[in-house]
């Protein structure tokens, strides 16, 4: 007679747990910036010299202006029978930030600049892993929603000084070590799917300090991206 009582249990387990695993690849494109005391619109450069009487000054490269962001994943999502939703993402991204450059100096000399900015390119692998849930809308349509965290693993930063009144070349330089090891960043995502194409739309908070352990002035920064992306499913 238990087995009578069992029974019952066990197919709503089966039921539940039944599911399906999928495999995607996706593109996204969209915005970063930095946020946070240490996060700037405008800023100004100087090379410094006798006739000023003054030091040279870097522009800074902590801009809050929203650049373009591009990146590239690979996703694999579990689908159970009540529609409850586990997915890893992984891939490549560039998060870019923008700062413009109201002033160039040369030594007593002050350039007014037009169009003049500084892009900061940080280079990441992400991962993310998420739980959501999936709303059936029609056949083969469908809505999910999902969170998560984006865990970025920064490899490398740099930063290109653009300021075409003066210098007929791009300024290139290397900030290793802005980037941090782990880019700790909750992230909300909703996603609109057919049979085999998605859409994607995406937000990302990030809650580490970029300028942990620095030293001078405000010393805190983090990273801010909205994405929109396309999934295609593979199986």
């Amino acid at each position: 007679m238990k087995i009578l009582y069992v029974l019952p249990f066990l197919l709503f387990c089966k039921i539940s747990l039944a599911q399906r695993t999928t495999f995607s690849v996706g593109l996204n494109s969209g915005i970063s910036r930095f946020a946070g005391p240490s996060a700037e619109k405008t800023t100004s450069s100087s090379t410094g010299g006798p006739f000023c009487n003054c030091a040279m000054r870097e522009a800074s490269y902590l801009g809050s202006v929203p650049a373009a962001t591009y990146g590239a994943s690979l996703v694999v999502q579990h689908e159970y029978k009540n529609h409850f939703l586990l997915g890893l993402e992984a891939g490549y991204e560039n998060l870019r930030t923008r700062i413009n450059i109201e002033q160039y100096q040369i030594d007593d000399m002050i350039f007014n600049t037009e169009n003049a900015y500084s892009i900061t390119r940080n280079h990441f692998i992400n991962i993310f892993p998420s739980a959501g849930y999936n709303f059936p809308l029609a056949e083969d349509l469908n809505l999910s929603l999902r969170g998560g965290a984006d865990l970025g693993i920064g490899l490398s930063s740099s930063s290109r000084l653009v300021i075409r009144d003066i210098f007929e070349d791009d300024q290139h330089a290397d900030r290793d070590g802005l980037a941090p090891g782990l880019d700790f960043r909750p992230r909300i995502e909703a996603k609109i799917s057919g049979k085999r194409l998605g859409l994607t739309v995406n937000y990302s908070h990030g809650v580490t300090n970029w300028l942990n352990g620095w030293a001078g002035g405000p010393t805190e920064l983090y990273m801010r991206v909205v994405r929109v992306g396309v999934q295609y499913r593979l199986f």
